[in-house]
């Protein structure tokens, strides 16, 4: 969990008939990452897809289209295409593209007609107050027009001597067709809802039920193109949904091949396999193609793809991790520790039951509204867009996810604390605000920084000694011995005990450790690594500030408390002037709850406990495959997220 997967450069030879099979399986394990081929000889050239990527990609985009035009249904049974040719079979065997192009070409026409209809209706409604034939309003030498009524544009059209008809809401302007330009020009001007009047011979109220009743005719032909393309839907989308499926993979395949060399019997590949899968794989290849391949690793310089191994229940912690800087493949991953460390701050730094209950709430709303997206949100749509402008659905599902444990944890220290929404209970508690709990807790918040900046000092050690950097290894030794000589002098300082180490047994401890510590980092890292001195203290003392935005809370929560139950001694419009104090200030509170202990959290992570032994910049591990939701897999290899390294 502690280390990426250890990656294998590999190359795999084989003869050119087994191409397709060799890539069909390499695509379905999902193992590899393939890269051009380092190996360069005079009879090796690089392979280009054939004519066939053409074809493919033809029919690729006949088939997406005919699944546009169908209607959706549901896809209970996956289907399998072990060949290309019996992927092309398959296609050859649908054969409704004219059927339902000619379907959605007649529906296209019949709602482009109930549009118009509908604009008609919506004028003709607006026009009931005029009770003559609705053809009088045009002909060669009028033309006319529906406006809301409007005394500024009234007289502006004056100059067009209009025809007025006038209405309850809007009125008809009649007007010389020679007069149309000028009058576009002032309804321009206008920008408010101008309507031409439809050429329609009748009254109005007639025209609308004739309308109404062509609308109805118009919608039963809807439903009956609808019903058509429902029962082709039923019959062949299944069909089509996985063979468009199959074509996006046979056309990945395809594309990958320009990363291929060979000659016109054989071919060459290299990729990148994690080593816990190069032994299976190699099995599997060895049996697919009767042993005709030869596979071996490649030494190389290039440093590896990055692939995570972490556990499901703290997999989505990797969000965090990659939001900093993926780390390197032969770096150690962090993931388990921000997963066990991050809830531990941010629930230290609320400390109080209310809080934690909502956010612990809001968290689990989050991400079941993810989950299940309602057909009609109910959250003003300028806060949803003002929200997923600045992360995804997924992104804040994993920070929901992410809350829970934190938000348990405020519960719990809350409880202890004895905070509730700033209020108390009446029972023993530890007191925060008491010089001896405030005391106690800036120990503990020391003793966290200590045992922070400490792991990530080994943690520097064991990634600089694996790979053979001695000096750098020495020197976060000599680091830790520093930061220990420190923190036994500073508590020595604290508790007003004799410093002289010819007294003080423990200082004598410290001192040995401050300037052996010092003596190490000058050998390692040169004098000046003594201007970091100042640094490794302040990464130590950073951490107080887990005690400082706890105490900024509660105090906060007592102020908007306070006040409101001083208000309780007056005149009932003081009481509901302090229940809106108190609301507000109490949502303000939480607000600074969520927020200022999820950055800072992350914060004192990324910046005292990262800089240790961190580097980042890592390449992501993107295996040669594609999901799988309408098809089956010839080839498989155990879930990449659940092995062991």
């Amino acid at each position: 969990m502690l280390t990426p997967l250890k990656m294998k450069r590999t190359r795999i030879i084989s003869t050119k008939d087994n191409e397709e099979i060799i890539l069909s399986a390499l695509h379905d394990m999902g193992i590899m990452q393939i890269e051009p081929v380092t190996v360069s000889y005079d009879y090796l050239k690089n392979i280009v897809p054939g004519a066939s990527y053409n074809k493919v990609n033809e029919v690729a985009r006949k088939i997406r289209g005919l699944e546009n035009m169908l209607i959706p249904v549901e896809v209970k049974d996956k289907k399998s295409f072990p060949t290309l040719s019996s992927l092309m079979e398959a296609i050859n065997n649908i054969d409704i593209f004219e059927p339902v192009k000619n379907l959605r070409e007649n529906e296209s026409l019949i709602k482009s007609k109930l549009k118009l209809l509908e604009l008609k209706k919506t004028t003709l409604e607006k026009m009931t107050f005029y009770s003559g034939d609705v053809s009088y309003l045009n002909g060669n030498r009028i033309v006319s027009f529906l406006i809301r009524n409007n005394e500024d544009l009234n007289e502006k059209i004056k100059s067009l001597n209009p025809t007025i008809i006038r209405g309850p809401d809007y009125s008809i302007i009649i007007i010389e067709k020679t007069e149309e330009g000028k009058a576009g020009e002032i309804f321009r001007n206008y920008g408010g809802e101008v309507l031409s009047i439809p050429e329609e011979k009748g009254k109005v109220n007639d025209l609308l039920g004739k309308i109404e009743d062509e609308i109805r005719e118009l919608n039963s032909q809807v439903e009956s193109v609808n019903s058509e393309l429902r029962k082709l839907s039923e019959k062949y989308y299944p069909d089509v949904v996985a063979i468009r499926e199959q074509l996006d993979i046979e056309l990945k395949k395809m594309d990958v091949v320009s990363k291929l060399s060979g000659t016109d019997k054989t071919i060459v590949l290299e990729g990148w396999v994690p080593a816990v899968d190069f032994n299976p794989m190699v099995n599997v290849l060895n049996d697919i193609t009767g042993g005709a391949v030869i596979i071996g690793e490649v030494k190389s310089d290039e440093t590896p793809p990055t692939a995570l191994n972490n556990p499901r229940k703290i997999k989505f912690f990797e969000f965090f991790i990659r939001f900093y800087s993926l780390p390197q493949s032969t770096e150690i991953d962090p993931t388990l520790v921000f997963a066990l460390i991050f809830p531990i701050f941010f629930g230290l730094m609320i400390g109080d039951v209310g809080y934690g209950i909502v956010i612990l709430a809001i968290s689990i709303w989050l991400i079941h509204r993810v989950d299940h997206p309602p057909k009609k949100s109910r959250v003003p749509r300028a806060i949803g867009k003002f929200v997923l402008s600045m992360m995804s659905l997924r992104s804040l599902k994993t920070l929901g996810r992410a809350m829970i444990p934190g938000s348990i944890i405020a519960i719990v220290l809350g409880i202890l604390f004895d905070n509730y929404f700033g209020f108390t209970l009446p029972y023993p508690h530890f007191n925060v605000l008491a010089a001896a709990g405030l005391k106690l807790l800036l120990l503990i918040s020391g003793y966290i920084g200590v045992m922070m900046v400490s792991i990530g000092l080994i943690f520097g050690f064991i990634v600089n000694a694996k790979h053979g950097h001695k000096k750098e290894a020495v020197g976060k030794i000599g680091w830790l011995m520093l930061a220990y000589g420190i923190v036994i002098l500073g508590l020595d300082v604290l508790r007003r005990q004799n410093i002289n180490p010819m007294v003080n047994h423990v200082s004598l401890i410290s001192f040995v450790l401050l300037f052996a510590g010092l003596a190490i980092v000058v050998y390692a890292e040169k004098a000046q690594a003594l201007l970091e001195v100042t640094t490794i203290i302040s990464h130590i003392l950073s951490y107080t500030r887990l005690v400082g935005i706890l105490l900024s809370s509660v105090i906060l929560a007592l102020v908007f408390d306070d006040i409101f139950m001083s208000t309780l001694r007056h005149s009932i419009f003081m009481v509901i002037f302090g229940i809106i104090i108190l609301i507000i200030g109490q949502l303000l509170n939480l607000v600074i709850a969520v927020f200022e202990p999820g950055i800072q959290g992350a914060r004192l992570i990324y910046v005292e406990f990262f800089s240790k032994f961190y580097k980042g910049n890592g390449k992501e591990f993107k295996p040669f495959s594609s999901p799988r939701n309408y098809t089956i897999k010839q080839f498989s290899l155990e879930p990449l997220d659940q092995r062991k390294p």
